[in-house]
C-alpha cells in the first residue's frame, strides 16, 4: 500500500462506520452501553480515526483528506445540527 493514501483509507473508513452505524438497530448495544449505534460512532469512533487521518494527512501534506478527517472529527456536532434542523 503506497504511503499517501493512508489519509485518505481513515477518512472513507469513518465514512463507511457513520453510514453503517446510521442503519444499525438502535438496541444493538443496550447490554454493553446507553448509546445508540450513532452515538457511538460519532461521539468515539469518528473523532479517533479523523485525528489519525489529520496526522498521517500532515505527513502526507495533503490539505483536502486532512479537511475531511476534521469533518470526521466534528462528526457529532455535524450530525446534532442537522438532526435538530430536520425536525
Amino acid at each position: 500500500m503506497k504511503r499517501n493514501k493512508i489519509s485518505m483509507l481513515i477518512f472513507m473508513l469513518g465514512l463507511f462506520v457513520l453510514i453503517i452505524s446510521y442503519f444499525i438497530p438502535t438496541n444493538t448495544f443496550e447490554a454493553y452501553t446507553n448509546l445508540r449505534p450513532l452515538g457511538m460512532s460519532t461521539l468515539i469512533i469518528c473523532p479517533i480515526l479523523g485525528i489519525g487521518g489529520v496526522l498521517f494527512a500532515i505527513r502526507e501534506k495533503s490539505i483536502v483528506y486532512g479537511l475531511a478527517n476534521i469533518l470526521l472529527i466534528l462528526a457529532f456536532p455535524i450530525v446534532m445540527f442537522i438532526g435538530y434542523n430536520l425536525v
